[in-house]
Formats: structure tokens, sequence, C-alpha cells
């Protein structure tokens, strides 16, 4: 039951905003209300948010009542910036509008655009945005803009402060502002008169003190995002050049970024990298001072401790293991737009340093695999912390700066300060060239005694940087809550009372994103800390950093993986404590959101920096319902019989579609599903039984390949839909290129009775899954002579479910796809058709790994490909006939990707092949027709 005057909010906003768009349920407010940082708020009210005028809507609903509001992009961010207790607006999926301006030259961006596609965009135009932060992959522009994040190449001058062009601004009120359009300057400067003259005020006061600007312009010789960027207040004369430079960094706390226009930098195409290592952490960090004026891009510092951290994990030089007790890093990058420009400055750089004599001789390599080898290491730092840490503890990870030229020093009583409050797992690297470094620590804030020992060390660590070094507390991740106490003490008061100035003017009512930054509360960061009860080995080591959200096909319709994990991390801490009534009735309320919703693709593994798989946690969830179930069983012990029922039904059903319409049998099929427990639906594109054409014995020529051809169950059962014909289906295109190939085809014995077993597992039938999955080895095993022949699978899904169940075994398993590139190139010729296709990477091939490799063969096939991008489709086995909204979701912008001349699509499951089908112009089938099309024998 919401209080009065959110109830009174609420019913005022559901007469404008759709009900499907507000949430007040315990399960989607803590959900969406969780983020990054080791901060938990719970809103009573969350939005999703679809427009300028909407959020104007929303303010001056919130402004009549005082209610605060808060702004959340991805919810990336580290210090407890993007919480509330009140009310939280997302902007997010409905604001991904861009607009690719001069060539690529300028970009203009919505706030729900992610940074890593931004530069997908700029690509083609050799430009990318400035700002590079870690988490670029899923961290969105409004809060790589609100936060001024920056990264490991674009240091101070290509961070959103320096590159930025324009914005649109939504005030407290709801009033909008485009610094680009004079009209709408001078409405603000008459509507918002008070504003602008402060603006003014402000600018003339801190200008006519010399001591203040000197302490500015020392504070940004350095990283620095503690506190406003009062740099806009000295930089700028033009009062809307410094509102506009002032939302840089607020943190959502003086009104909403709607629009933010970037100038870009150069994308070079050349680069290359050196992983220095020098004996002691001084050499290291004179080695950054020398190399601050050399023609580097990237300079990145790692101590003995993190090193030490990562020199287990694969793909790492095993050096490592042998280094000194105090042997620290540098990790530099160079870059430049010809291999010739390149040679020079990698010779410039050496000679800088040629000096200082290094623990390991080094070099520099533009050699992709050992460049990427280099920064795996430097990107492994945080996971790895992550990933031992104890359970129920979270992971901290602060970043601070110091002087350049004190570095060294500075970095060396850090490690002091760990060893003093037995912080012995931390490790220290950074952005060296900035003299920002980050820190990783792990903290459990359960024990009263380990929060004591927090608040010392966070005391401390605000002396040594400010009054020793007078460094800066915050360098990138923002003040938030986690630093608000400290910003008097980093700044002075003088300029701590000039930002409270700031916050007043802008946010008058003290309603927007309040307690970050300013804030009078002296121990709010250690308030409203984040449990993280234990709940499952599986999940455990989740650290809710949302970095897999952009790759779930289910984000903003069903739950995300953070999501998941967080609900059940909640339902287990109720469980714990006695409220098992409770914790029931909680997992009944996110049923639908966190199991029916859920592909349980696993693409979320690929980018979460522990390595947690939650659509396989999810598939153990159901099994775990389930429980033994021996129908499933029976199925799986009958699956040629089961296989000819499906048959039957798919052609009564194509019988009966044909006389009423694919519509009005939809309607029927839909109501007789529904009797029985769950709607199903009908389309156009369900496939007709399929029809297996008698093999023709072929004359092999010498040097034929001897190979098992497994089809899959859904390929032996599911057929040509309406648009194709028999031939075109899977199975028999697949036997017209092996022979072409020259290829002796073995089935495996009892063919038609036998399943990889994913059906099951993606049900939740894990035993029966176990069963089908044995059967096949064991069929597999005997037909390949005991693994002597290769084996190919005709869909993706299929084959990397065999991968993962006989990882280990004799067996040579392979997709078509990398069968193709494996054995088929060197045995046929390629063609190229004249015709304009489309190929879509089933989630299985990403997962494998060779969706490049399905890339590469359609362009050998057809003169123009087209590579629409999105993560899962969403179909999902089953799920696209039970629930096509997930579908539906999954391909939501497929259609605009495909031009409209483009009629056929290929792609690596049947499944999918429905859906993909269903959302877009384009007919998609098996890649193997178009193999099939493009191909001859080799002579």
């Amino acid at each position: 039951m919401l209080e009065e005057n959110y109830q009174l909010f609420f019913d005022q906003i559901s007469k404008r905003v759709s009900s499907k768009r507000i949430f007040t349920d315990k399960a989607h407010t803590l959900a969406y209300g969780t983020d990054a940082s080791f901060y938990r708020l719970i809103p009573k009210i969350v939005i999703q948010s679809k427009s300028n005028e909407e959020i104007t809507f929303l303010l001056e609903e919130a402004n009549k009542l005082n209610l605060p509001v808060t702004f959340r992009a991805a919810g990336t961010s580290l210090s407890g910036q993007a919480i509330s207790d009140s009310i939280l607006i997302l902007t997010s999926q409905y604001w991904t509008d861009y607009e690719v301006l001069d060539n690529g030259k300028k970009i203009k961006l919505q706030p729900g655009v992610i940074g890593a596609r931004a530069n997908v965009l700029l690509k083609p135009y050799g430009r990318k945005i400035g700002p590079d932060p870690a988490s670029i992959n899923s961290a969105m522009i409004g809060g790589i803009a609100a936060n001024n994040a920056s990264g490991m190449c674009c240091g101070t001058a290509q961070n959103s402060y320096k590159t930025l062009e324009s914005l649109k601004i939504i005030f407290y009120d709801g009033f909008i502002l485009d610094t680009t359009n004079l009209e709408s300057i001078e409405r603000f400067k008459k509507h918002h008169s008070a504003i602008y003259n402060s603006v003014v005020e402000l600018i003339n006061d801190t200008k006519s003190n010399q001591e203040l600007v000197e302490r500015i312009h020392h504070k940004y010789k350095m990283k620095n995002t503690t506190g406003y960027s009062l740099n806009a207040l000295v930089d700028y004369t033009n009062p809307i050049d410094v509102i506009t430079h002032l939302m840089i960094g607020s943190e959502g706390t003086l009104g909403m970024i709607a629009e933010i226009t970037y100038n870009t930098v150069e994308d070079h195409a050349y680069k290359a990298s050196a992983l220095m290592i020098f004996e002691n952490i001084e050499m290291a960090c004179n080695v950054v001072s020398i190399l601050k004026s050399s023609p580097v891009a990237a300079v990145e510092l790692m101590d003995r401790a993190s090193l030490k951290s990562v020199e287990n994990m694969a793909g790492v030089p095993n050096y490592l293991i042998t280094l000194s007790s105090g042997a620290s890093a540098v990790l530099v990058e160079t870059v430049a737009s010809n291999n010739e420009q390149l040679l020079e400055q990698i010779v410039e750089i050496e000679k800088a340093i040629e000096h200082i004599k290094p623990e390991l001789p080094f070099k520099f390599t533009d050699d992709p695999a050992l460049y990427n080898q280099y920064w795996k290491i430097r990107k492994g730092l945080f996971p790895t912390v992550g990933a031992i840490r104890k359970i129920g503890t979270t992971v901290i990870i602060e970043d601070i700066a110091f002087p350049v030229p004190k570095l060294a020093a500075g970095t060396l009583d850090l490690q002091a300060l760990f060893k003093k409050y037995n912080y012995n797992e931390a490790v220290i690297f950074g952005h060296a060239l900035d003299g920002n470094l980050h820190f990783v620590f792990t903290q459990d804030f359960g024990i009263a005694s380990e929060v004591k020992r927090y608040e010392d060390f966070m005391s401390e660590l605000a002396i040594l940087v400010v009054d020793k070094y007078d460094g800066a507390l915050k360098s990138e991740h923002g003040t938030g809550r986690n630093m608000a106490p400290f910003v008097e003490k980093e700044w002075g008061t003088e300029a701590y009372s000039l930002m409270k100035r700031i916050k007043q003017i802008f946010d008058p009512k003290g309603i927007i994103n309040p307690g970050v930054i300013i804030n009078d509360d002296k121990n709010v960061h250690l308030k409203n800390l984040k449990p993280l009860p234990k709940a499952d080995d599986q999940i455990d080591k989740c650290i809710e950093c949302g970095f897999c959200e952009p790759y779930c096909v289910s984000n903003n319709i069903g739950f995300s993986p953070r999501q998941r994990i967080v609900l059940h991390r909640e339902m287990s801490r109720l469980e714990a404590e006695g409220f098992t009534k409770e914790a029931k009735e909680f997992e009944k309320s996110f049923e639908y959101g966190f199991d029916l919703m859920c592909a349980a693709d696993g693409l979320c593994k690929m980018a979460c920096p522990v390595n947690i798989d939650t659509g396989d946690y999810v598939k153990r969830v159901r099994a775990k319902k389930l429980g033994d179930n021996k129908i499933a069983k029976m199925v799986a012990n009958n699956l040629g019989v089961t296989a000819k029922v499906v048959r039957v039904g798919l052609n009564v059903s194509h019988a009966i579609s044909s006389v009423i319409g694919d519509k009005s049998y939809n309607k029927v099929v839909g109501a007789a599903t529904s009797l029985i427990g769950q709607k199903a639906e009908w389309n156009e594109y369900t496939p007709k039984a399929t029809r297996i054409k008698k093999a023709v014995p072929v004359q092999l020529k010498p040097n034929a390949l001897k190979v098992v051809y497994f089809t899959s169950c859904i390929n032996r059962t599911m057929g040509a839909s309406n648009t194709y014909t028999d031939e075109d289906t899977v199975f028999n295109r697949t036997v017209s290129i092996l022979n072409k190939a020259n290829c002796e085809i073995i089935y495996p014995e009892n063919g038609t009775d036998l399943c990889c077993g994913l059906a099951f597992k993606s049900l939740g039938f894990a035993d029966a899954a176990t069963l089908a999955s044995n059967k096949l080895y064991t069929s597999l095993l005997k037909a390949s002579n005991n693994g002597e022949y290769p084996i190919v699978c005709d869909m993706s899904p299929c084959s990397m479910q065999m991968k993962e169940f006989m990882v280990g075994s004799a067996l040579k398993l392979y997709d078509m796809v990398n069968f193709t590139t494996t054995y088929l190139l060197e045995r046929l010729t390629f063609t190229p058709v004249n015709k304009e296709v489309a190929v879509f990477s089933v989630c299985s091939l990403k997962k494998m790994g060779i969706d490049d490799q399905l890339y590469s063969i359609a362009k050998l096939c057809s003169t123009i490909v087209y590579t629409p991008k999105t993560n899962c489709c969403g179909f999902a086995g089953n799920k696209g006939f039970m629930f096509p909204e997930l579908n539906a979701h999954g391909l939501r912008t497929l259609d605009e990707q495909i031009p409209e001349n483009v009629t056929e699509g290929y792609a690596t499951s049947r499944t999918c092949e429905i859906g993909l089908s269903k959302h877009s112009k384009a007919d998609f089938k098996s890649i193997v027709n178009l193999i099939d099309l493009a191909t001859k024998p080799k002579n």
C-alpha cells in the first residue's frame, strides 16, 4: 500500500502512463531498484519513461507533491548515485535514438544508447566517442555523461566534459532546454531567469576569487569527479555553456540529460601494446611520469598483488608466476593513423625509458593474439577478486588520483594502508597517466565490526589522499553517496559552499536525486548497505554489476540476469529467516518474469565478469520444481514415436489451416491449448512435417571423407514452411552438400530415436536430458569408430549441447558452420550468387565463438550480405509458440535492419528461423540452403 502522496502521484500519472510501465510491487521495485553499487534503497514507484514530454509531466506531478525523483539509465554506476527510496524513473528502453552528424565528426545520442553501440555506429567513419569506461559494453550514455566517465584511453582530454558539443536538459520542474536552439535558450532565460541570473552571479563570484580559481585549475590537472564540475565556472563565460558543462558529472542531481551531442574522436586503425615489468612500484611509476610526454594512448599500472591475482587465469603469460615479490607492470598502448607512424612512436617510447632497466625484456606488439593477452590481464583484475571472495562479502572498487609526480609515494602509502586494515586481498591498478588508481578489495557489511573497519579505512584514506597528497577521492566513478561525506574535506569550505549554491539554484526544492554529491549526513556512506545473502553456489559470486543486461533477450520484458539473482537472493533471505510462506508468495509473484520470460540461452555468461550462466541456473530451478518426471523419461526413450506423432499433428494442422486460414486456425489452437493450461500460437511460418528424400547411392571419388551426420530431432520433425519447398529442408540440403564434397555419410544407428537432450534440459527435465544425451553419445561413439571420423550436426543449439555434454570425449564434434570452414572450403568450389541476403547468428553460434565463420561463409555464397545485430531471437525452443511476446521483444529491431528488397534470410536453427521470418520481411531458412546453392564439387 502506497503512502498518501505517492498514491496521489500514482493515480495522476496512471491517467497518462501505461500501467505496464509503472511498478509498485515488491519484486519489480527491488529488481529495478538494484544497481552496481554496494548500497540499496528500494523505490516506492518505478516508471519506464518514454519521452521528453512524459518526463516533463512526471516532474510536474512530483513537484506538486514534493516527491523526490531519481533518473537511472543502465544502473552500472558504483557509488550509489542511481538508487532511490522514492520515485525511480528509467531512461533506458525507450531512449535509444541517435543521429550521426557531419560525416561522423559528431553524434547525437539519447541517454539509453549503450556506449559500445555508439562506437559501432561511428566505426564506418573511423570515429568513436571519447569516453571509454570499462563498462562501455553495458553503460548507457545518460550515465556516462552524468558521471563524466572516462576510461583507459580517454584520460581527461577526451571525457564527456571535453568532447561535449550540446545538451538537451530537462530541469526539476519539467522545463526543457535545447542548448543548440536559440528560441529554446530565450524561453529558458524568460521562464527561468532566476537560474540564468544566478549562474551569471556564480561565474562572476568565482572568477573574482583568484585563490578559488587557482584551486579549481589545480584540481583538474588530474582526473577528478568529486563534487560538481566547478571547472565550468572558470573555463566558460557564456552562462548557457556553463550550465551545459555543469550537467556533466552532476550525477542526475541538477536535471536530466535527455540528449547529448558529442564531438567524436579518431578511432585509430593502427595499435600496438607492450607489457613492461619492473622490479618495484617506484620504477614503474617513474616510467609513467616519463611516458606522460611520450606518444602513448594508454598507460596502465598494475601492482604485484594485481598481477598475482590473475597469474593462474587461462590465456595470460606464464611468466607472471615467476615475477619477483615487488614486481609491478606498466601496460602501454600507442596508436596511429598509419603503420609508419606507429613504428616511429614505438621507437620514441622505447628510447624515452631505455635508461630504466625492466625485470624482463619487453617488446611492442600489434599481433591481435598477444595484444589481447596483455589486455586480458588488465581487464581480468576486477573479476578475479570478485570470483574468489568469501560468500556474503561485497566487492569494493574505488578510484582515487594522486598528482603524477607523487604517484609512486602515494601507491606505497596506499599499500601500507591496506596492510594496516588487513585488506590482504586488495589489488591496485589504474590509468596511471592521469594519476588515477583503482583498488579492489572485499568487504563484509553484515558484521558491525567489519563496517567499523571499513569506516576507519575510508576516514584514513581521505586523510592520505587529501591531506598528504592533495589528490582526488573520486576520479571516474562519481561521488554518489559513497564520497558525499568527504566532498567538503577534499575541496575546502569555500568550494563546497559554491557546490551547495549550484544545487540550490538548479533544484530549489531538493527533489532531484537528493542525498547524492551534497549530503549533510557524514555517515551516509555507511548506511543502506546492500546485503548479499547466500542463495546458491552458482549465483553467489554475482557482484550485481549489470554487465549481463544488454545480452539478455528478456531484459525490459521480464527480468534481466542481474535482477533474477537479486530476486532469488531476497527469496533465500526470507527462507533463511524462517519466512517460508512469504518466500513462496514472493517467488510466485515474479515467476512470469523470472522463469517464463527466460530464454535460458546463456548469452549472459559471455558478459559476466565472474562467468555466471544465469540461464543455466534458471534451468536448474525448473528442474528442481519438476523433480523426477517419468513422462519426460518415457518420451526420451521413445523419441521416434513422439516425432511421428508430432509430424502427423503438423500435417493435420496445415491441412486445416489451408482451408480456414492461418489467423482462424491460430484462434482454434489458442482456445484448445488454453484449456490444458497454456495458450499456444500458430502462425503462417509454422513448419510442415519433414519430408526426407530417399537416399540415392553416390559414386564416391578417391580420398572420400567419412563423416557422421546427426540430424537433430527438430529437423527430423519440422520441415519446410509454406514459403519454400520440401527440397529445401535441412536434411535434404545437407546430404546434397556432403555428396558434392565427396563425403561418405555415416548415419548413427537408431537415428530416428536420438536426441541431444537440449529440449528436455531447457524445460527442466534434467534426468530425461541426461538419458537422451547418453544414448546419443553411445551411438555417435560407435558410428565415428571411437572418434576417428568427424561428426556434424545440422542445428546449432544441438551442436552446442553435444559439445557441452561430451566435452573431454574422443568425439570430433562440429556444427555445420565450423564443419564447412574446416572441411568443405577445400572440397567445394564456392561461387557467390547474385542476390542480397540477411544472415542471423543464433545464440549458440555466439557462445561457441563461430558466428564470424557464419558471416564469412555467407559472403562466399552471396554478393551482398546483411548481418542484423540482436542478441537472442527469443524463440527459445517452444517459447516462441507458448510466449510469442518474448520472440517479438527479442526481434523488435530486426526488420529495420534489413532493407526492403531483401527477401531471403539464413540462420542455423529451425525454430529460430520461424520467429525470424515472422518478425521481418525476409523468409529465413537454414544456411545449408545458401551453401548448396553456391557450391559445386571441386575438380
